[in-house]
């Protein structure tokens, strides 16, 4: 399926994570053959550190919001913050930043 859409396709999965072929779904975004895909749900979840996902610049991964996984949110929120902080106190980019004109 994913090889079906235009370039400029945008994949939005706010469903289950098993929806996607996590594996295609990376091939496509390096290709480039979509755009872009944002993500409130991943497989697996949570996505491991060193998962390629976080290292592609069109693939946009938001904290999913499930009730199981809400005990856990407001210490990964203040965990991001944190370590946007010491990153911005360095001179260093920050990390997971909107940009309004690229859309994402």
């Amino acid at each position: 399926m994913l090889a079906a859409l235009h370039p400029s396709a945008v994949l939005l999965n706010i469903a289950r994570g098993s929806v996607v072929d996590t594996a295609a779904l990376v091939d496509a975004l390096r290709a480039r053959r979509i755009a872009a895909a944002f993500l409130d749900v991943t497989e697996p979840e949570p996505l491991p550190p060193q998962h390629p996902l976080w290292s592609l610049d069109n693939a946009h991964i938001t904290m999913h919001l499930s009730g199981r996984s809400q005990t856990l949110m407001f210490q990964r929120s203040a965990q991001r913050f944190l370590d946007n902080l010491a990153r911005w106190r360095a001179g260093q980019p920050l990390q997971h930043q909107v940009d309004p004109a690229r859309g994402c």
